[in-house]
């Protein structure tokens, strides 16, 4: 456990003011115990991954930031189940090694396997919900399993998610604990083609720089990203905070950006798209508030 520990050291953005508390939990046991005593005592907590998809509060968080580090990853047959503490790349990679297919889409998807499976991440055409059989989150102490269907999956959404609406706060709802993945069997130099493949892809559209991935969901049938750019929005900038110029949805932390910055980079995207073209944008990026 570490005090007073900078927000912008656990998220991409490189954003958010000091956590009262830092702990990076080691086992699921240790989890259990930590959030039941915290629960009993009423103190705020929030669980994050690997801060990918967060934007932090400038103010930081005044609690107990928890961190994730059981991270197991075992192969059963055509199933791979994985820590909720695992990065996402390391079982796309682990998969591969074992011949298993199915989680190529997901090669260049930053983040943990809780993160991804919580906001059922995607790319190419594909999503967590494709390839998640099951599910274990700690609800009330315990450890329980759901199935594809009871996660109720949507794109970018999630029961998980809908259960915990200020990010991944277990007060009351559900944490991620791990996940089983039902793939299927290919030659592993196959897998690993379409890996190169799909990473290749992935950098000639994907912005380099402290960002937290997408910011808005596509609207249906439609590209927030490309709604953004027909504006010319593209190189807008508001204190450090950049609208991509390689990619309208991603905002690019230039060295010296803080929250207010992004949060008033994300109110103009809306209001223009909802002005011209009539479509509320939502965000697909968290808020922690502090």
């Amino acid at each position: 456990m570490r005090e007073n520990v900078p927000l912008s050291t656990c998220t991409t953005f490189r954003i958010g003011g000091p956590a009262r508390f830092l702990i990076n939990v080691k086992s699921k046991e240790i989890l259990v115990r930590l959030l039941s005593a915290l629960n009993y005592v009423e103190y705020p907590y929030r669980i994050i991954g690997g801060g990918s998809n967060i934007l932090a509060d400038d103010k930081g968080f005044d609690g107990v930031v928890i961190k994730l580090g059981f991270r197991e990853i075992v192969e059963n047959g055509n199933f791979i189940y994985a820590d909720a503490g695992c990065s996402l790349v390391s079982v796309v990679q682990k998969s591969a090694q074992l011949g298993l297919s199915g989680l190529e889409f997901a090669c260049g998807i930053p983040g943990t396997v809780g993160g991804a499976v919580f906001g059922n991440a995607g790319a190419f055409g594909s999503s967590m919900s494709d390839v998640v059989a099951m599910v274990d989150v700690l609800v009330d102490g315990e450890i329980v399993s759901l199935d594809n269907l009871q996660c109720k999956f949507k794109y970018r959404e999630s029961v998980l998610k809908n259960k915990n609406k200020n990010l991944t706060d277990g007060s009351g709802g559900m944490v991620i604990i791990g996940a089983y993945f039902s793939l299927r069997q290919d030659q592993p130099q196959d897998i690993q083609t379409r890996i190169k493949e799909n990473t290749q892809a992935r950098l000639l559209v994907q912005p380099k720089g402290a960002n937290a991935g997408s910011v808005f969901r596509n609207p249906p049938g439609q590209s927030a990203g490309a709604l953004i750019d027909k504006l010319g929005l593209k190189g807008t900038k508001i204190g450090g905070a950049m609208i991509s110029e390689k990619h309208a949805n991603f905002i690019i932390n230039e060295g010296d950006a803080t929250a207010k910055d992004v949060r008033k980079i994300i109110s103009l995207v809306k209001k223009r798209v909802k002005e011209t073209y009539g479509i509320n944008l939502k965000t697909e990026i968290g808020i922690m508030n502090g």
